[in-house]
């Protein structure tokens, strides 16, 4: 049976982390013992509530539409949340009533309508603005009010909104607006709030890439910083700033772990990508290298390390000039070039701790590119996108693991299928230690499995703070980096001692 552990400490433990750096909008209940905030991304949106004496999260609602408006009752702990798919032809949203505190939840749904934005106009009334797109170009806009005298404890079919008394609204009125002047602001809000508290929210970025050292330090990336470096307590040791917004998003760090390569967008992520190599002592950079577009990065264990370009998966991008695929040793200086037109006929492929630059040719072939660029090795063929992959080598044999919604393991490098594991979610990251291969999925489980044949050892449920990186430390310790800004630790496990090991055939390798 698998083992359930405590499941993680946290780095950077700051109030609000169910938003994942993302507060859009605020509202206080009239008695002030409740906050809820909106955090709204392209058709899906949360809604957090906290109690204001501790800030703890007292309900956390997901939708898979557009939360653009939220009020609380003038009176009452409760909560309207309007909701407007987002769609530019089939317009569809509905409005959800939540009591803070009793937690009672009810959900009256639109097919054609979204509701952006609502208000309460007083304890009986609820304003309703509905949104809707006829063709992908013209817009409606209309207006009804519910009114009751008790709002409590409503049932599913309390209200029918598509029954409604509506006015129809001229939407190019500038007098309508979509959101409202009294509207507290996020940001400056949510920090008094930490602050009196005694505690701190500075809403940091991202976490898009993470890993651990094996002195117990930390290098993460985020927002407007390439990289940093936290020691064993969670304190920033060093951080090097990033030119723009986006931070880093790839790092690989050196087998000695004296260094750290770091992908970087640059101030237009269009047009430029820096590739920085950082000392892990003290944060100095001893390597600069850019390409003037978008690029992905992928490395070997020795420390080669490859870019080429993502040009058009940017819309409005230009395709760079050639070469478009550049390989550089370890301290950046060149090795090789190549230059492939179609972007999609040569793609890296994202293999953590491989031996080999590992990329897709056709799409279906994986190929071992050589430093020089040269030639290139055909592996083995795939049928489907290999989606996450890392090498590993657990004692029975050399092996690729992958995988988007299943675990696969193939003997390395003849590709030979050895298992598969079905995954009950999209894999986020992958990563292995010690015959134990760790799978970060994007439903917030991390799954740790049996290396040689795909036997379950954990499964550990991550808070709701959107995993996105992950990373297992020389100790076995998974350090998760998350949408929110936080850093996971979570315990090293254990691969079953006596679990039956198949030898591998010759033919396997």
């Amino acid at each position: 049976m698998a083992d359930r552990l405590e499941p993680h400490t946290t780095f950077n433990d700051q109030p609000f982390p169910e938003l994942l750096g993302l507060a859009c909008q605020v509202v206080l209940s009239n008695d002030g013992q409740w906050l809820a905030v909106s955090s709204v991304m392209h058709r899906y949106s949360r809604i957090a509530v906290y109690r204001t004496d501790d800030l703890s999260c007292a309900h956390l609602l997901t939708f898979t539409q557009e939360a653009e408006s939220i009020a609380f009752h003038p009176t009452l702990p409760l909560l309207a949340v309007g909701l407007d798919n987002g769609d530019d032809f089939f317009r569809a949203g509905g409005l959800t009533l939540l009591e803070a505190d009793t937690g009672h939840r009810v959900d009256f749904t639109d097919p054609a309508w979204g509701i952006d934005p609502l208000r309460w106009l007083d304890d009986r009334t609820l304003q309703l603005t509905f949104f809707a797109m006829t063709d992908g170009s013209d817009s409606r806009r209309a207006r009804a009010t519910v009114v009751r005298e008790d709002w409590r404890g409503l049932g599913p079919d309390a209200l029918d909104l598509t029954t409604l008394g509506r006015t129809e609204q001229d939407p190019q009125d500038p007098g309508e607006p979509g959101t409202y002047e009294d509207t507290l602001p996020p940001l400056q809000t949510l920090r008094t709030l930490a602050e009196r508290a005694g505690r701190r929210y500075d809403e940091q970025g991202a976490v898009r890439a993470v890993a651990g050292l094996g002195d117990g330090r930390v290098l993460a990336t985020r927002r407007d910083v390439a990289v940093e470096c936290r020691a064993a307590d969670g304190s920033v040791l060093w951080s090097v700033p990033a030119e723009s917004p986006y931070g880093g998003t790839r790092i690989e760090v050196a087998a000695d772990e004296r260094t750290v390569r770091v992908a970087v967008p640059g101030p237009d992520s269009r047009t430029r990508t820096d590739f920085l190599l950082v000392d892990t002592a003290d944060g100095g950079v001893l390597d600069r290298r850019s390409v003037p577009y978008s690029a992905a990065m992928c490395a070997r264990t020795d420390g080669v390390w490859a870019t080429r370009d993502t040009y058009d998966r940017c819309f409005g991008a230009e395709p760079p000039t050639p070469p478009n695929t550049r390989i550089f040793a370890a301290d950046g200086s060149p090795l090789g070039s190549l230059h492939v037109p179609d972007r999609y006929d040569l793609v890296p492929l994202d293999a953590r701790r491989c031996p080999e630059l590992l990329y897709v040719r056709r799409r279906r072939d994986v190929v071992a590119l050589a430093p020089d660029a040269a030639t290139e090795a055909v592996l083995f063929s795939a049928d489907a996108p290999l989606g996450r992959a890392v090498h590993a080598d657990d004692g029975t044999g050399a092996a690729l693991f992958h995988g988007r919604t299943e675990l696969v393991r193939r003997a390395f490098p003849s590709g030979a299928v050895q298992w598969n594991r079905p995954l009950e979610s999209e894999i986020i990251g992958l990563d292995t230690h010690a015959g134990v291969l760790h799978a970060l999925c994007a439903d917030g489980t991390l799954v740790s499995v049996d290396t040689a044949d795909g036997a379950l050892v954990a499964t550990r449920r991550l808070p709701p703070h959107g995993p996105l990186s992950l990373h297992a430390a020389p100790d076995g310790t998974v350090v998760v980096g998350t949408a929110a800004g936080q850093i996971l630790r979570c315990p090293a496990v254990r691969a079953p001692s006596g679990t039956p090991r198949r030898p591998f055939a010759a033919s396997d390798r």
